[in-house]
């Protein structure tokens, strides 16, 4: 009789175990899910101005079409991205630009980067502003 109780227990925690584990297996897909939306990538970041030596013998136009004031390129704040990340974010798609100090900020992808360049975006600014390198910059769609 006591060994039938045991084997009850037994069986009640098991199918307990059965039970409550796929629920917090659904509940955690659904949260991952949700947080899928504000992905972050972390890439390197550098600038670039609108001339032949840095780009095509089009300055003035981004690879989407976009004209660029040529007295205020900065005044668009247009973006390059590496062609690796143009599926994530493609031209006209407004993002968040974190850790790179004064260029942080929302910035529209207008333009592609070299094919050697892997995991970069580029920002678009004057001639006469400073520029730089940053490492682990954030970038993720605007919401």
């Amino acid at each position: 009789m006591k060994r039938d109780y045991i084997y009850i227990f037994i069986i009640f925690w098991l199918l307990i175990g059965v039970i409550v584990k796929p629920r917090v297996k659904v509940e955690e897909k659904i949260v991952y899910l949700e947080a899928e939306t504000e992905i972050a990538y972390i890439v390197t970041a550098t600038v670039y101005h609108a001339v032949e030596g840095q780009c095509d013998n089009t300055p003035l136009v981004t690879a989407c079409g976009k004209n660029i004031n040529p007295e205020d390129p900065y005044g668009h704040r247009y973006l390059a991205v590496s062609r690796d990340l143009l599926d994530v974010f493609p031209y006209g798609t407004k993002v968040v630009v974190s850790g790179a100090g004064d260029y942080d900020g929302i910035w529209l992808v207008a333009d592609t980067m070299n094919k050697r360049f892997s995991r970069y975006i580029d920002f678009l600014i004057n001639e006469d502003m400073k520029g730089g390198k940053w490492d682990s910059v954030r970038i993720k769609k605007a919401m």
